[in-house]
Parts: structure tokens; sequence; C-alpha cells
């Protein structure tokens, strides 16, 4: 009686000690202080099907020269790191205009998921766009990558007004998560910091 006693409370104290442990390993899967929770990026599990979640940023920096500038040395910096911090992020697709700042600040990150690169006219108004955008990506997420002009237009139609932004034109280092429902409007929207700071 005693030994079954003793053998049952073992086996108590081991199925607790397993029960912690599997409850370490998991906070360490998914840390709170990530840089996809610290930006607002939801888990792809989170996402319902009448959601889109959409990740704005403006181009990296580029070159003073031409009509068609590429990115400079920062901005190819800047175009990796937003590579880095969308590494663990289920992205679905991504849209630039037709420039080579806008193209090249994507196409780290693009290699690394395999995305081809979308095109949109910066002459097509931001709210057809945006339409256009979640009426075809309901359930996924998102990248646009436009100008200082365009970005804070689509931001602003996105969060309902509730984010009215103002990109001068040495700001690079604005990064816009909105996550967007088709029935009930917009669900959250967030401003955030990334790279290197500009002013």
């Amino acid at each position: 009686m005693k030994k079954t006693f003793i053998s049952s409370l073992l086996l108590i104290v081991l199925i607790a000690i397993s029960v912690r442990i599997s409850a370490q390993e998991l906070k360490t899967v998914t840390p709170a202080n990530s840089i996809e929770s610290r930006l607002g990026i939801p888990l792809q599990s989170e996402i319902k099907s009448t959601e889109t979640v959409l990740i704005l940023l403006r181009h990296a920096e580029k070159e003073n020269v031409g009509n068609d500038p590429e990115l400079s040395a920062d901005g190819k910096m800047r175009a990796e790191e937003f590579k880095k911090i969308l590494k663990n992020v289920h992205v679905d697709a991504v849209f630039t205009t037709p420039f080579n700042r806008t193209r090249q600040t994507v196409a780290p990150l693009a290699a690394e998921k395999n995305l081809l690169i979308k095109e949109y006219s910066p002459k097509e108004t931001p709210q057809q766009f945006i339409e256009n955008i979640i009426a075809q990506n309901r359930g996924k997420v998102v990248v646009i990558v436009g100008h200082s002009n365009t970005i804070p237009e689509m931001v602003k139609i996105l969060s309902n007004n509730t984010i009215d932004p103002k990109i001068n034109d040495a700001q690079f280092d604005n990064i816009f998560v909105i996550k967007n429902s088709s029935v009930s409007g917009t669900v959250s929207a967030v401003q955030k910091k990334f790279g290197k700071n500009t002013p």
C-alpha cells in the first residue's frame, strides 16, 4: 500500500515537471518580445478569412541622381533589415510602384519568400487600389511599398482616419501594420519604426 502511494506520488511529480517543461518550451517558440509581435503583426493562424493584414512602407533611401534612382548603400541596408524583420512572418504578396527604389526595397524579402513582385500604378487612386487589394487578398498578408505621398494616403484610408501620417523627404524608417476586416472595418492599425533612425 505504501509502495503504491509513493509510486503514484512520483508519477504525479513527473507529470507536473513535464507539463512545466512543455510550457517553457512553448514560450521560447513564440516570445512576446519578438520583432513580429512588437510590430503588431499577427500569426497566420490568427488571421480570419474576412481579414487582410497590410504592411506598408515608403521605399528605402535612394541615390540622388536621375529620374529613376536606385537605392543608396543605406537604402540597400534598410531593404535587408526589412527582410530580416519579416523573416518569421508569412507573406502572400508584395506590391510596388514601377520604380527601381520601390522594387529594390522589397526585392530581398520577395527573394527570401519566393514571391513575384506585383506592380501597381502610382496614378491609380489610393481608394481604388486599396479596395482591390482587400477584395483580392482576404485572409492574407500583403506588403505594399510606395512613396512619401502615396503611403500616408493609403494608411489614412485603411485606418479609417485613425492614423494620419506625414512622411517628410528625409524619413525612411516608418512601417505601418494594419489588419483590415471586410466585415467590420479596421481591426487594428499601428505605426512603428524600423532600421536606422531618420529625421
